[in-house]
């Protein structure tokens, strides 16, 4: 895919510079009244084929680079952008209100465009512990109180494109949620991880709950992995890091297309199947959105 960012230019410039205070709109993750009702909030993961066109990919491929207000990246050479994406879904309102509705309520959006190399690790993407703390420290010395009545909601995710273009990889949601902060799971790991989110090593310490909202019995957070399907989809991952889990949806990782999950639905992706070639690299677009509790 090739863009000429200044046949984008003017569209782009036409979007302000938007205000990045997702964290400042938030409840407490970890009380347990925010933690019920986020329960019972819970969905599917729901996917959408050919939702966007090449022309509305190569938009969003220009505006990572034009329009982004920050870049970092991480030690597996994962290069995320992010910042201003409200005007990424202003520009695809219609679409995407179309596949989440509810979507328009949300008083930001947040997430970030990423570029990797690797299939990305096993993962919720609530939001930082530590982008909300900081958030709250700030009103406190600024003396002002924000509307925190909002959680994290669904997220959408957005293939872009794959190099090479015809290069298979999968999208692997799980039936568990774990409400609480972002965190990376790698059940009985000790080998370090790239990650800024806190890593969770011992599945049998954390309560997950179901797509139907009900609470998995810890006893059953060791429990072994559907083999099956981790040597077809997964077999990147030892069987030890995904006890407890099980295979919600399974579904390619196809530009064009379009999947929404819950905020804090687990989740990883492969490099294709195990006998054929592998993509090298890819870009994806995560958007965020947030929930009123009343």
């Amino acid at each position: 895919m090739k863009v000429n960012i200044k046949s984008f230019e003017k569209d782009m410039t036409e979007y302000k510079k938007y205000i990045l205070d997702y964290e400042a709109w938030m409840l407490n993750l970890r009380d347990p009244d925010v933690v019920q009702n986020i329960a019972e909030h819970l969905y599917p993961v729901e996917y959408t084929e050919s939702v966007f066109t090449q022309e509305d990919r190569e938009w969003m491929y220009g505006y990572a680079w034009h329009r982004c207000d920050t870049v970092r990246h991480n030690d597996n050479g994962t290069v995320f952008m992010s910042g201003n994406l409200q005007g990424v879904y202003e520009k695809f309102k219609e679409k995407i209100d179309f596949m989440l509705p509810g979507a328009e309520d949300s008083p930001v959006v947040g997430g970030n465009y990423f570029l990797t190399p690797e299939q990305y690790g096993l993962h919720n993407d609530s939001t930082r512990e530590s982008d909300w703390a900081s958030k709250l420290e700030r009103e406190k010395k600024e003396r002002r109180r924000r509307d925190r009545s909002y959680v994290p909601w669904r997220n959408i995710l957005i293939p872009i494109w794959t190099a090479p273009a015809e290069r298979t990889s999968h999208f692997v949601g799980f039936d568990q949620r774990h409400i609480d902060f972002a965190h990376v799971y790698n059940n009985k790991g000790k080998q370090p991880l790239a990650t800024t989110y806190p890593i969770v090593t011992d599945h049998r310490m954390i309560d997950f709950h179901l797509g139907d909202g009900s609470l998995q019995d810890r006893n059953l957070n060791d429990k072994p992995y559907d083999e099956e399907h981790r040597k077809k989809y997964i077999y990147h991952t030892r069987a030890s890091r995904l006890e407890g889990l099980t295979p919600e949806t399974t579904c390619e990782w196809k530009p064009g297309d379009c999947f929404s999950f819950d905020a804090f639905q687990l989740h990883t992706t492969n490099m294709g199947f195990e006998d054929e070639p592998r993509w090298r690299t890819k870009l994806g677009l995560l958007l965020t959105f947030l929930r009123r509790v009343d």
